[in-house]
């Protein structure tokens, strides 16, 4: 974890009783692909979806992929550019309002550069979701770690890449719920398989249903049994 994320976890002022979801942004609460594919035809670029990667799937016109130093530019354009006006997946919103109502803490944990911490702040905070935002770069195991560490109550996390979801498992096996949000994506058939235990949920429908049921019940459960989570 690095040291302005562990500066922005150190701000947070969590309940160590109510339960926790830790919850991905791209492609799970606003619509990267969609918004990163628009943005690339005005630039007269196309994105493919041949593997997991987006470095490689990105090709000028005569099929040559942008690749190096020249795809992490592009991609840093892309953020300063569009972060602000990301359009937010379908039942998103309900969801987490939903889990809030009814006693969750929600954290939203990005991978997005902490540069554009404050547009992808003003974008969420533009769809009504006015919840705690981290922003992290590397794996995202420490960063669940510290949060969960916080709260002694039933915590999850949330995100598409099964790898940010397997750096979790590694530090806190069986500590934390894992929920590989598989959306309806071309790059979906590419993705590497998650070998720690995990529930797949495809939208937020889903979702909210299975988060009400891991954190919600278990904690009503554990109030009424005076069991420690």
């Amino acid at each position: 974890m690095d040291s302005i994320t562990r500066q922005q976890v150190r701000r947070l002022n969590l309940s160590p009783h109510a339960p926790l979801l830790i919850c991905d942004v791209d492609e799970v609460v606003v619509r990267f692909i969609d918004t990163l594919d628009g943005w690339l035809a005005a630039q007269g670029l196309r994105l493919h979806a041949d593997s997991w990667a987006l470095e490689g799937n990105i090709r000028r016109a005569d099929g040559t992929a942008i690749a190096g130093e020249a795809f992490l530019q592009l991609l840093e354009r892309f953020f300063a550019e569009r972060t602000h006006a990301m359009p937010l997946l379908e039942g998103a919103a309900e969801a987490l309002h939903g889990l809030a109502r009814k006693g969750a803490q929600v954290v939203l944990l990005s991978n997005i550069p902490h540069a554009h911490f404050q547009a992808r702040r003003r974008n969420l905070l533009g769809h009504g979701l006015d919840f705690p935002l981290l922003t992290n770069s590397g794996p995202k195991g420490p960063a669940v770690r510290a949060l969960a560490s916080m709260v002694r109550a039933p915590v999850a996390f949330m995100d598409d890449h099964p790898d940010f979801l397997h750096s979790a498992h590694e530090l806190l096996p069986g500590r934390v719920h894992l929920l590989h949000f598989v959306p309806d994506s071309p790059f979906t058939p590419h993705l590497p398989p998650l070998e720690a235990p995990h529930v797949v949920v495809r939208d937020w429908a889903e979702a909210g249903a299975v988060l009400e049921r891991l954190l919600l019940r278990a904690t009503h459960h554990h109030s009424l049994s005076g069991e420690t989570p």
